[in-house]
This record gives structure tokens, C-alpha cells and sequence, in this order.
């Protein structure tokens, strides 16, 4: 694959603990994936990202690592991961990985290393300070022998890796990123980058891209750190992609990477339009009363920064940390979403199951997942009792009664949300026009009008019909002459 291909990646999400259970055990694995790449393909992505799979206390859902450079045995086997790599390239797709940069596990035992009283070679690769009786922001004391407390990344099981800090609070302990000593956990990420893409991986999501370099409030060191790693990585592998979970193009893409989410957060138009509730910024533009000039600036400042680098926004249906847009959005506005997620630029990403409209579960928290636990239930592959196809055995995340369409029907309702998305995908790769980055937006009345090239896409959130000019290439709703209310278009412009 050319880095120049990159436009044209679409993109699947699988949390491996549930998307498909190979032996039976409750718990989908790394041959159940391979077993069912030909329905990823079959829908006509290129691409999967899947969600960590190596060894873990699993406190975090798996990010947070104990083993960087092995499988954990819930998933399968380093052979399993061989043969999926095997297959998933015989059938065109590209494997994408999750790469926790920032942080390790507890349990990790090059952390515990770190954490023993005489000085070794691992003293440096964690962030360390020089008082097990300091308090502060992030920092766990009376854990281990050595005379200090351990700096987390987010949880308290999640000790981060030192590399370093851009601001010098503290120089006792804390060590410039510029300091040697703090290449160590550079060359740690380079190594667990190399054992994977050896093995056949084409590229990562980032997790936590932003959070490497301490008291980096610009994030112009951890971007400087970015360059230093994606320049060496590269030499070795020149067409290896990367994602970050960052939501900041503009650093995003000075840092390096080749594309960025653009994340379910209050602040941006992916929220504005499609999510925003009263627990964030009241209603959304698809409801009726969101700011649609917050949204639009939003979207224009983030896809003009996308172009300008020459990468890609991300957009997605959701992830694994987001409840499922089908919990905010019925079936005639998820229309209006997907024609607008597979029509813009950049490189759309849908999470398993949302080909479906599964909704979040209400569930108690598993696997470090609180409220995100509903989201990473089992994926419903037929209408067969008790558990829908995914296993034999009692799934380890339950089912959910609220959940009623398995992939079963929908292949068998041609006007199923299934279908609407195949034709959607189709699309994509047929019309160069919506892979392309340049991006017009119009807006009128609530009538959004989206350039592609020789097309238009319009969104009609008014409260009256609109006569567009053109010729259809697919709709969100079958209509005869002007566009309805909440309803979208894909269409050829006139000349």
C-alpha cells in the first residue's frame, strides 16, 4: 500500500472481547475476527482497527498493558494473530492496531522494574518522583519499595511512560524532554511498533496521541517527540499509517500523523450536529435547535487544516468510548448521518454493529468500561437462541433486550440500514468526487449544501421542502420531486 492511498481507506472498528466467539468460551477472540472478515469485506470496507488485544489485568479494557509484544490467552495466540494478518491481506484488508503509547499496566514488568529500590535499567523509563509523601495531581505514593510515587496517564493502574516534561515545576525529579535519559521510552514505543509491523500490521491508531511530553500545555514538544519517532519509524516501514486519538488537526498533523478522529467532544461540529443533548450543549442541529454557526466553523476550520497538510479527518459512527449514535438518533436521521459520514472527506470509521442501529446496553461497569460498558456488547449475527450466533456459550458482556436486529435480517431486508450502508460504501469507491478534500459548505435556512467535486450533498433540516436541481444518485428516502424535510440527497449538479 502507497501512503498516497490512504484517501481511500474505510474503516471497521471490532472490540475483539465481542465481535465473534470462535471456541466457545463466551468471549470473542482473534480467530473469530478472521472467521468473519468476509462480512467486513462483503460491506466492502478496506480497512479493520482493532481494539487492544495483548496482555492485560484488563482494569481498562485492555489499554492498559502488561505485555506489549504478546497476545493475551482470552484472544488467542502470536499464531492466530499470524493467520488473521494472512488472511485478512489475501482478502485486501489492512490491519490497523491500537498503540497505548502513553502508559503501561501495573502489572507490566518493566514498570515493576522501575518501581524496586536499587537503580536499574528501567528506573528511568516511568515517570518517577524523588517523595513518596509529595502530593499532587496524578501521582500514587505507598505502592511499592522505591522512595518516590509513580505518575498516572489517566487511571491509577496506568503508570505513564517518561518522556519527560516541556515545563520544569520540580527539576529534583522531572527531567526535560530533551534529557537522554527520557529517549528510553522513545525507543520502547519504536520497539512495540517494529514487533507488530513485522508481524504484518499496516499501521495504529494512537491512543492518547497528546499525552506523551508533561506540562506541554502548546503540546509543542510532545509534537517535536512525534516527529523524532514517526521519522525513524519510517525509514524502516514508509507506508505505515497512523491515527491519532487526539481531535486537534491542527497539532495533529504537525505532530505527523496521517489522520486524526474527530472525537464524540462538546466542542466540535461532530457533536453539535448529531450528539448534543441536555447533558452537553442542549439540543443538536438534527434536532432542531443546536448552533448550527458554532457547527459550521467548527467543521470548516478542522476540514481546511485537513487539506492544507494533505491528511485526513476521521470521522465515525462511534467507538468504544461513546455510547452508539443510534441511542441519539432514529432510523430516518441515522440515514442522514451515514450519507453524510461516507460522503465527505477524510476516512469515515464505523464501530461493529452500528450497520445494525444497535443501541447502548444499560449495564454495570466490566473491564474498567463504566458507562462504556453497554456500548462493547456482542455483535447479534442471526435470530438463533440463546445468543444470536456470537457463541455457544454465555457471552462474558450480555446481550441487550433493547437490541433486536441481527446481521441475519438485515441481509434479508434489502431496505434495511445494512443495505443503505453497502450502497453508501459502493459509492465511495466508485466516485472519486467524495474522496476528495476540497470542502464548500453552504447553509441557508437549515438547508446544508456540501460541494463534492461535480456533486452536491444536501441536508434538508428545515421545515419545508426543498427543490433541489440535479441528478440523484441516492437519497436517504424514496420522493418524487422536492426534497422533504429531514431528509438528504446525493446528487450530479447541472452544468
Amino acid at each position: 500500500m502507497s501512503r498516497k492511498d490512504f484517501q481511500d481507506m474505510i474503516a471497521y472498528e471490532i472490540y475483539p472481547t465481542s465481535f465473534f466467539d470462535s471456541n466457545d468460551d463466551g468471549t470473542g477472540d482473534l480467530n473469530g475476527i478472521r472467521d468473519k472478515l468476509y462480512h467486513i469485506r462483503d460491506m466492502g470496507f478496506n480497512t479493520v482497527w482493532i481494539n487492544p488485544f495483548y496482555v492485560s489485568p484488563f482494569k481498562d479494557g485492555g489499554y492498559d498493558v502488561e505485555d506489549f509484544f504478546d497476545v493475551d490467552p482470552r484472544f488467542g495466540t502470536l499464531k492466530d494473530f499470524d493467520e488473521l494478518i494472512k488472511e485478512a491481506h489475501g482478502m485486501g484488508l489492512r490491519i490497523l492496531l491500537d498503540l497505548v503509547a502513553g502508559h503501561s499496566a501495573l502489572s507490566n514488568p518493566d514498570f515493576l522494574k522501575s518501581a524496586k529500590a536499587q537503580r536499574n535499567e528501567y528506573s528511568d523509563l516511568f515517570i518517577w518522583n524523588d517523595n513518596p509523601w509529595q502530593k499532587g495531581e496524578n501521582l500514587i505514593s505507598g505502592m511499592f519499595d522505591r522512595h518516590g510515587c509513580y505518575m498516572v496517564n489517566f487511571f491509577a493502574h496506568q503508570p505513564a511512560f517518561n518522556y519527560g516534561f516541556k515545563k520544569i515545576d520540580q527539576p529534583s525529579w522531572q527531567m526535560s524532554y530533551k534529557d537522554q535519559r527520557t529517549f528510553k521510552a522513545r525507543e520502547y514505543l519504536l520497539k512495540v511498533m517494529r514487533f507488530w509491523l513485522q508481524r504484518g500490521a499496516d499501521g495504529f491508531r494512537v491512543d492518547m496521541a497528546d499525552s506523551l511530553v508533561k506540562n506541554d500545555d502548546d503540546k509543542a514538544a510532545t509534537i517535536e517527540v512525534w516527529n523524532d519517532l514517526f521519522a525513524r519509524i519510517r525509514k524502516d516501514y514508509p507506508e505505515v499509517f497512523f491515527v491519532s486519538e487526539w481531535s486537534d488537526p491542527k497539532r495533529s498533523f504537525k505532530a505527523g500523523f496521517d489522520a486524526d478522529f474527530v472525537l464524540d467532544h462538546w466542542d466540535n461540529f461532530y457533536h453539535r450536529f448529531f450528539r448534543s443533548n441536555e447533558h452537553s450543549r442542549g439540543t443538536s442541529v438534527i434536532h432542531g435547535d443546536g448552533d448550527v454557526s458554532f457547527a459550521l466553523n467548527d467543521m470548516r476550520e478542522r476540514f481546511s487544516a485537513a487539506e492544507e497538510s494533505g491528511a485526513y479527518l476521521s470521522l465515525i459512527s462511534g467507538n468504544h468510548d461513546t455510547p452508539r449514535i443510534a441511542d441519539h438518533l432514529d432510523e430516518r436521521e441515522l440515514r442522514i448521518f451515514y450519507l453524510f459520514l461516507f460522503a465527505l472527506p477524510g476516512i469515515p470509521f464505523l464501530l461493529y454493529g452500528d450497520e445494525l442501529g444497535m443501541k447502548t446496553s444499560d449495564l454495570p461497569s466490566k473491564d474498567g468500561g463504566y458507562q462504556r460498558t453497554g456500548t462493547r456488547i456482542p455483535m447479534i449475527w442471526d435470530d438463533s437462541e440463546p445468543y444470536h450466533g456470537f457463541s455457544k456459550t454465555e457471552p462474558y458482556l450480555p446481550f441487550s433486550e433493547e437490541n433486536k436486529v441481527s446481521l441475519e435480517q438485515a441481509v434479508n431486508d434489502e431496505n434495511s440500514l445494512y443495505h443503505f450502508l453497502k450502497k453508501l460504501i459502493a459509492l465511495r469507491k466508485q466516485i472519486p468526487d467524495l474522496r476528495d478534500p476540497h470542502l464548500p459548505i453552504e447553509e441557508k435556512d437549515r438547508i446544508f449544501r456540501f460541494e463534492r467535486g461535480g456533486l452536491d450533498l444536501i441536508i434538508n433540516l428545515s421545515k419545508k421542502t426543498y427543490p433541489y436541481q440535479g441528478e440523484k444518485i441516492i437519497a436517504t428516502e424514496d420522493f418524487d420531486a422536492d426534497l422533504p424535510s429531514g431528509a438528504a440527497v446525493l446528487l450530479k449538479r447541472r452544468a
